[in-house]
């Protein structure tokens, strides 16, 4: 499709993993008006020196160090904690008030004692708050096992609508549910084939429902490939409940 053409060329290997369906859902005029300044980010490091420094600081306490250079050697095969602070970013960052850095594949990360060295590049966002809260009451609902919340979070994030018969809430909740795997009840190991399949059924469903989603999603979709792009090389499994609910409680108020 025209979008996927005219995307900067670091972007356009990230994207084959995402399905196109989810830019069929989201209008072109916001993709549109959305390339400028990706390619502004990417390109010329637009934000990159406030956000670095900020995210430094908010990461820090969660044993995660931004960093110029990383160890390209570095081999995540077989490891565990590598895995396990990699689950750890993804999850503080949604809690950051300040953006995000999307790239979390292998090439930006590396281990240095029990500290994961982050090189970001320039591709980051910041979440709309009404997408932002929605997407920490689905994970809140899904870990703490608290059904309304969840549906409440589908809701408030524009992924479904209360609009909706019960019946198609309740199924695009269902792939949710299963795109996040196991991890509600045992340590969980990362496919990335697996993972495109349970997200294709997902953006499927949403084409269906003719939802028009916001490039938020989009973003989140690339951080969620280029992590498992991470996660499945470490061939590990990881008990993900617990790293969520652990950074829970470590932003709670002291």
């Amino acid at each position: 499709m025209i979008f996927m053409r005219i995307l900067p060329g670091v972007l356009k290997e990230l994207m084959k993993h995402v399905p196109t369906v989810l830019f069929e859902a989201v209008e072109w005029s916001v993709l549109a008006a959305e390339l400028p300044k990706l390619s502004r980010r990417i390109i010329q490091k637009e934000g990159y020196v406030e956000l670095f420094d900020q995210q430094a600081k908010f990461l820090a306490p969660f044993g995660v160090k931004l960093v110029a250079h990383v160890d390209k050697d570095y081999d995540l095969h077989n490891q565990k904690p590598a895995a396990e602070k990699i689950l750890t970013l993804y999850f503080a960052q949604l809690f950051s008030p300040y953006g995000l850095f999307l790239d979390l594949s292998p090439a930006h990360l590396a281990m240095e004692n029990d500290v994961l060295n982050f090189k970001p590049s320039g591709m980051w966002t910041k979440f709309s708050p009404e997408f932002s809260n929605g997407l920490k009451d689905i994970y809140d609902g899904f870990y703490y096992e608290d059904e309304a919340l969840f549906h409440q979070g589908l809701i408030k994030s524009g992924l479904t609508s209360n609009a909706w018969p019960a019946n198609d809430r309740q199924r695009l909740a269902e792939l949710f549910k299963s795109h996040f795997g196991a991890s509600l009840t045992s340590e969980m190991s990362f496919d990335m084939e697996t993972f495109k399949a349970s997200f294709f059924k997902v953006a499927d469903f949403m084409l269906e429902k003719k939802v028009k989603i916001s490039t938020d999603f989009l973003y989140l979709g690339i951080s969620l490939v280029t992590m498992y792009s991470s996660l499945e090389q470490t061939h590990s499994k990881v008990n993900v409940k617990e790293i969520y609910v652990k950074i829970k409680q470590q932003l709670e108020p002291k």
